[in-house]
């Protein structure tokens, strides 16, 4: 049972106050009717207005009406002559239903309370005149109470309405607030965007500069150092390393020229070709006696970025060789089983064990990384450092993306 507000307390104190008032009045003057029967109705009545309320079927509050209609008329029929008590109920009973009835059931109601009139008048000695003053007085109240049903539906419908705009109204500020809130960060996130891929590119280019003209000028370097004492020992020799130091010089040229145009890879460096061309150019360059062994090598063609990630990573790992480890042997294994290629680089230099990670090391990690594949340096016994490569020969979305990306930029 729903709890009732005071204003719906007070919606049934008034009614029941002017039943109240009105029985009192009929039950203190003589009437045909018995006293008893008249309080018994107007009890019936009074309940009616308190219970009421707690229906929600309109079929059972119809019901309910025509039931105490029934009772009226039996009460008017009991009076005899004395009709005030009933034609009241009657009364309030049309005018109570013109508020709680549906429009449609209420004037049902009193259409019907009409006919019951005129056929309890007619059968009572009731003249015409009588007849039509009884009925306009009923219409005329129905009229009246039910307009002011009409004015209070329709102020409450506005009302309701006016709530339902004002809750539209801030939901569309929210709306529009959340809007403003995820533009802006749209906003924050396209320049963040922007400021990585910005980022993203320089760390390339300058990993390819470090990786390949970096290289190239070690040779040089070592090349240049060693050009006196041959100088001294044979002309012919001598001749020789000034040749390879300007075909060296022609390459880093070549190769400054190619991350200018932001081409970020080289279709030469496919396979095993691309590798011992690499070796053969170190030994020619720098003297470092390089072996490669690929006896457990099943294929020699691979992925573009698994290849390239192999160059790049002996070329680093060669060069940091040839500049800090002192070493004169190196040695690259390359295998691979059904899903990874593995390489294994070793040299026989002076590390000692403290491993300090620049440039040079870092970008091989994030290349090992970028292309889905691992990498990890230990040091070997009794010296020398060794580097364990390993990569998936299945290429994931995410780097076919970005080889498709980085084609785009090159073909732009």
């Amino acid at each position: 049972m729903n709890r009732q507000s005071p204003a719906r307390h007070y919606k049934k104190l008034v009614p029941s106050l002017i039943l109240i008032l009105n029985g009192i009045q009929f039950l203190s003057h003589p009437s045909k009717a018995d006293p008893i029967l008249l309080a018994f109705v107007f009890a019936v009545y009074l309940a009616f207005i308190w219970v009421i309320p707690f229906v929600a079927s309109a079929a059972v509050n119809l019901v309910i009406f025509i039931g105490l209609w029934l009772l009226t008329v039996f009460l008017w029929a009991v009076s005899g002559q004395e009709q005030g008590a009933a034609y009241f109920l009657i009364v309030f009973l049309m005018v109570y239903a013109a508020f709680r009835l549906s429009s449609r059931l209420s004037l049902i109601f009193t259409a019907c309370l009409i006919g019951g009139n005129i056929v309890l008048l007619s059968t009572h000695g009731g003249d015409l005149d009588t007849i039509i003053g009884n009925i306009s007085i009923i219409i005329g109240l129905y009229v009246f109470f039910s307009s002011m049903r009409f004015r209070r539906e329709a102020r409450k419908e506005a009302e309701r309405n006016h709530a339902e705009l004002a809750k539209m109204h801030l939901q569309l500020e929210q709306a529009h607030e959340e809007l403003q809130k995820a533009h802006t960060e749209l906003q924050e996130a396209s320049v963040l965007s922007l400021r990585y891929a910005v980022l993203e590119e320089r760390t390339r280019i300058a990993r390819d500069i470090h990786d390949s003209i970096g290289h190239e000028l070690t040779s040089v370097i070592v090349q240049l150092q060693s050009l006196p004492y041959i100088l001294k020992s044979s002309k012919e020799n001598s001749e020789k390393v000034i040749q390879n130091v300007l075909s060296v010089a022609r390459d880093c040229l070549q190769e400054v020229r190619s991350v200018v145009h932001q081409m970020g890879r080289s279709e030469s460096m496919v396979g095993l070709t691309a590798l011992r061309g690499l070796i053969h150019q170190v030994k020619e360059r720098s003297g470092l006696h390089v072996s490669l062994d690929t006896a457990g090598l099943s294929k020699e063609s691979w992925p573009q970025n698994v290849s390239e990630t192999i160059y790049r990573i002996l070329q680093e790992a060669l060069t940091n060789t040839i500049r800090h480890a002192h070493a004169s042997q190196a040695a690259a294994v390359i295998s691979n089983d059904e899903t990874h290629l593995y390489v294994t680089i070793s040299d026989d230099g002076q590390f000692t064990g403290h491993l300090t990670y620049g440039f040079g090391l870092t970008g091989m990690k994030e290349r090992a990384e970028k292309a889905g594949g691992s990498l990890s340096l230990s040091a070997i016994q009794p010296s020398g450092l060794k580097i364990e490569l390993a990569l998936p020969l299945t290429t994931t979305n995410k780097e076919q993306k970005d080889e498709q990306r980085q084609n785009t930029r090159c073909t732009s």
